[in-house]
């Protein structure tokens, strides 16, 4: 394979691991950014009236406050406990389906960048192994006597 093809899937490879590795940060960082409300604080926030929206996935509950702040909790996994106290109050509540992806793409999204990196790694320290082993000039030690002198001898 030609050298500079070589270098080009080389980074490649290397700017698709970094960008799997930031969506990776990116997605842990912003739902840390999201302060997590326990479940008793978020029913007397609620009857206080104090709470505008809440986005129901599953029994996951993302919400803003009238003031306009976030928050996020882990609710019950039936709503109902609490759906009437949210419409008594005028809260805006929103459904959205659940999206539990498949296992292979919870692997591509986890492990991806890690074999990546992995597997750049590898390359790197077999070519710098390659590296070591061939002399400088691409000639082999003893100056290209590869054996024996073939022939009649005197």
């Amino acid at each position: 394979m030609n050298r500079q093809l070589k270098a080009v899937i080389f980074w490649l490879v290397v700017g698709f691991a970094a960008i799997l590795l930031w969506q990776v940060v990116r997605s842990a960082h912003e739902a840390e950014g999201i302060p997590e409300i326990s479940y008793s604080t978020f029913m007397s926030d609620v009857e206080a009236g104090n709470i505008a929206r809440v986005t129901i996935i599953g029994e996951q509950i993302h919400g803003q406050y009238r003031d306009g702040k976030r928050f996020r909790l882990t609710g019950p996994s039936n709503p109902a406990v609490f759906l009437d106290a949210l419409h008594n109050k005028d809260v805006d509540i929103v459904f959205r389906e659940s999206q539990q992806s498949s296992v292979p793409m919870q692997l591509l999204g986890t492990w991806a960048p890690l074999v990546l990196l992995g597997a750049l790694w590898f390359y790197m320290i077999r070519q710098m192994r390659r590296r070591k082993q061939d002399p400088p000039g691409g000639m082999p030690p003893g100056g290209g006597n590869l054996g024996p002198p073939i022939g009649p001898q005197s």
